[in-house]
């Protein structure tokens, strides 16, 4: 406590009374910080009171309460789980119940009316777990995904069941930076969605100027620093990390050659190709500050390259939602024509993928009878040469563009022309040159893969329908993904993991779902044919198999092939493994080409299923008749079930078409179920074991959902202890900042009480004193 003494000089009175007045105050300020920390509790009333004190006391109090929320968002959530685990106790027992009554109704002493009464409680188990399923709490769907809002089951009209939810998980914080999953999804826990159609085919998408730097390296991108270029005498240090795209990085290293010298960029379909000028020098490209985006963008060359080009290696660019479908399945050739000067380089492309024009040569010719803006281009196919007669001293590069393209609107040249990105300034203003006798402009190349197929578009047959998808005007990778999923087939469509292809898969349980084609190869060109050639026999008719394709009791014959001009074969399925060797074996058979013209098989044409053709001609029947103790033409889908052969009459050419023996279905507790519920109607006893031992693999994966679910909750559980005694030992240390302590405070408000007393009792006697007190 401050106490201001009173000199004992001789001072005037005023001074004197002054310093008193002063020392009443201090200890009127103090008196009252004293009275308002013993009415609050709290030390500091202000941040500027201990300006130390208080950044430490906010920083406690906002850490209070966001633990505070933790454990609101805690409770909360536990009641999430805590509805969960209860719906899935009730599935389990629904569950049980159903196989008990199932294994049951297999016995071959079983009437047909215990079966009907125990399809009936299979029935009703469905609309039970329909009903838990849909079950809603606090507002929101448990089995939704992260679509909350969304009823997650309906059942169809034709008595599949639809999963409307999606895939996705619910998070929340356990701790201020520990996220846990809250929900346990209807496709994970009922398995309502179907093991991905993946996409076969890498659909290979080409490198051009726009492909992002990040989708580069299948996705993993390029770490963009600076790269070192030299000519062996003068090195040029460039800074890439403000590229954006292929393009951008292609830029900044035309634009920043060593001193003297110059460089021309080329972005081709799969990497960069970097070259020198013509002069003398040794081409070397290395990192720089010791970073790996040299290596990265496949362009390092430490040690030099003299004047070759370097040439980089694939950047494997992934797809896109806006990736166009015209760089997908392969390349089409171009040459990048460099003229010198400035503002005159221009790319010649072919109009279709494929390597059939590759190695094209393309000069530039002198002709005085040619005008600016009339210039003539010449292709010769069997030569493979591009001649383009220019103006002396007036063509510029818009113009051989021009004529280019007028060339191949008029179907006189088979490759259009634009300008180099690299090096467009103007739009081609500037003039172009002829090419030196005896050499040639450029060369095309990086042409590859074939044109695909996408007018056909394809089939898609799921709950007991075929969908149509239209491709024909698609024109990006989006566009494809949104002509799939807007069929309303029940099916969705993504971008794989990878970036290389499209996944589709199934939202209808009890269904068959197949992807097929509708009269050309879109299907198989996009890698999404379910029924292919190298579709094992074994994966038929849901992993049965093909019945003794092996050889059999039937003397090795599985089943016989009669053409309409009475040809028949006998074919033999022993030693094949695949649709593709039951095909061989069907077309290379010696008496089917021992005379007239042969029977081919093939995949169908529409949908899926063997096909077999028949142009022999003669007057009978196309027909596939069965051994008598082989099912195997049954199992190809050559032979309808419970019949002995399949026919084909009529003039002309007789195609038998197969029906598809590959559908896929989504493999849940519904499917099985309604699997179930067909084959006890059915008395069909392969059918109930299927469907059983689905069921068991179902629930196994329901019991391992439950459990991780039990295992979220006891984590939850230790948070909340751990939140506790947190907050508990925060609240402590807070109160050591911030609480006041009463005792201290006490004591000095006792002090400070005396202290004013004091000052009042001596200011009061100076007031008093009079010139008679000095006499």
């Amino acid at each position: 406590m401050t106490i201001v003494g009173i000199p004992t000089t001789r001072v005037s009175d005023s001074f004197a009374l002054q310093r008193l007045l002063n020392q009443v105050q201090l200890d009127q300020d103090a008196l009252l910080r004293l009275e308002t920390q013993l009415s609050t509790g709290h030390r500091l009333e202000l941040p500027s009171d201990d300006p130390t004190s208080a950044l430490e006391i906010i920083g406690l109090q906002r850490l209070l309460e966001r633990k505070e929320q933790v454990k609101t968002n805690l409770t909360t959530n536990q009641s999430y789980l805590t509805a969960s685990d209860t719906a899935i106790s009730q599935i389990s027992s629904i569950l049980a119940e159903v196989r008990s009554v199932a294994m049951g109704a297999m016995g071959t002493v079983v009437t047909d009316q215990q079966r009907a009464a125990a399809a009936q409680q299979v029935a009703h188990a469905v609309e039970q777990l329909l009903d838990v399923g849909n079950q809603k709490f606090r507002g929101r769907y448990l089995f939704a995904g992260s679509t909350t809002g969304q009823r997650p089951f309906e059942i169809e009209p034709s008595g599949f069941v639809r999963y409307a939810g999606n895939e996705g998980y619910l998070y929340s914080y356990g701790d201020v930076d520990v996220l846990f999953e809250t929900n346990v999804p209807g496709s994970e826990l009922f398995g309502a969605v179907s093991d991905p159609v993946r996409g076969s085919v890498d659909l290979d998408p080409v490198l051009t100027f726009d492909t992002r730097v990040a989708d580069l390296r299948g996705g993993q991108g390029v770490s963009l620093g600076s790269i070192a270029i030299s000519d062996g005498s003068q090195t040029s240090v460039i800074d890439l990390s403000g590229a954006e795209t292929i393009g951008d990085v292609a830029a900044l290293i035309q634009a920043n050659p060593p001193e003297g010298r110059s460089l021309t960029v080329e972005v081709t379909t799969t990497g960069l190709v970097i070259q020198l000028d013509a002069a003398p020098g040794n081409l070397s490209i290395r990192e720089a500050d010791g970073g790996t985006t040299a290596a990265e963008l496949g362009i390092l060359a430490p040690t030099g390259v003299g004047n070759d080009p370097v040439v980089g290696s694939d950047l494997d660019p992934i797809l896109r939602p806006t990736t166009p479908l015209a760089d997908l399945l392969g390349a089409r050739a171009r040459a990048v024509v460099h003229v010198p000067g400035v503002d005159n380089d221009f790319i010649l492309e072919a109009d279709t993928r494929g390597p059939q024009y590759n190695d094209v040569t393309v000069t530039l010719v002198d002709d005085p009878a040619v005008g600016p803006g009339n210039e003539v281009v010449l292709y010769d196919a069997v030569a493979k040469t591009i001649e383009i007669r220019i103006a002396p001293d007036g063509t510029r590069a818009r113009h051989v563009i021009d004529a280019v393209n007028a060339a191949y609107q008029l179907g006189t040249l088979p490759f259009t022309a634009r300008m180099d990105p690299l090096d467009d300034d103007r739009g081609g203003q500037g003039f172009v040159t002829p090419t030196p006798p005896g050499e040639t402009a450029a060369v095309t190349a990086g042409g590859r893969g074939s044109e695909p197929d996408l007018a056909s578009g394809l089939q898609i047959t799921n709950g007991g329908q075929t969908y149509v998808v239209e491709l024909a005007d698609a024109e990006t990778v989006e566009d494809l993904l949104n002509r799939i999923n807007g069929t309303g087939a029940g099916v969705s469509a993504a971008i794989n993991q990878t970036g290389t292809g499209i996944d589709v898969r199934s939202r209808l349980s009890g269904s068959d779902f197949a992807i097929g084609e509708n009269g050309g190869t879109t299907a198989t060109e996009l890698g999404l044919r379910t029924f292919t050639s190298e579709t094992p026999l074994a994966d038929l008719n849901f992993g049965r198999g093909v019945e003794d394709y092996q050889g059999g009791d039937s003397g090795g014959i599985d089943f016989t092939i009669t053409r309409s001009d009475g040809v028949s074969f006998d074919i033999d399925l022993d030693g094949t493994e695949t649709i593709g060797d039951v095909l061989e074996l069907i077309n290379t058979h010696p008496d089917n080409l021992a005379g007239g013209t042969p029977l081919v098989a093939r995949l169908a044409t529409y949908g899926n299923g063997i096909e077999l053709v028949d142009d022999s001609g003669g007057p009978g029947q196309l027909v596939v008749t069965r051994a008598p103790t082989s099912s195997a033409a049954v199992h190809l889908g050559l032979v309808p079930e419970g019949e002995d052969s399949a026919q084909v009459a009529g003039p002309g050419t007789k195609i038998l078409t197969g029906r598809d023996v590959h559908p896929l279905e989504t493999e849940g507790v519904f499917t099985a179920l309604l699997r179930l519920q067909s084959a006890l109607a059915n008395n069909d006893l392969d059918e109930m074991e299927r469907a059983i031992q689905m069921l068991d693999e179902r629930v196994a994966q329901l019991n391992l959902a439950w459990a991780e679910l039990g295992v979220r909750q006891q984590g939850l559980d230790a948070l909340q202890t751990r939140l506790d005694n947190e907050e508990v030992e925060l609240q402590s240390v807070l109160s050591l900042e911030y609480d006041a302590d009463i005792v201290q405070v006490v004591s000095e408000l006792s002090a400070r009480q005396l202290a004013l007393q004091a000052g009042l009792q001596a200011t009061a006697r100076i007031l008093n004193l009079t010139l008679l007190d000095y006499l």
